[in-house]
């Protein structure tokens, strides 16, 4: 059995919902991870993949999705 990792965004997605039966493929875009049925992004794999796709991991420990941080701007 492997150990999975998965990053919540913790502005779109704070109590980390993340339901296997609406897990889509990855995808090529800043939308990484997230589930098209209700807008929680979530990025399974390792902090630096997360990082490498638009994460950004903010000095107090928050982590927050490419989609967020545009929105933001």
């Amino acid at each position: 059995m492997s150990i999975r990792k998965f990053i919540f965004c913790d502005i779109c997605n704070p109590q980390g919902l993340r339901s296997i039966e609406f897990r889509r493929a990855p995808r090529s875009d800043e939308r990484v991870g997230r589930r098209l049925s209700d807008g929680r992004a979530w990025f399974e794999g390792e902090l630096s993949l997360a990082v490498n796709s638009g994460w950004l991991c903010t000095e107090d420990g928050r982590h927050i999705c490419p989609v967020c941080q545009n929105n933001s701007q």
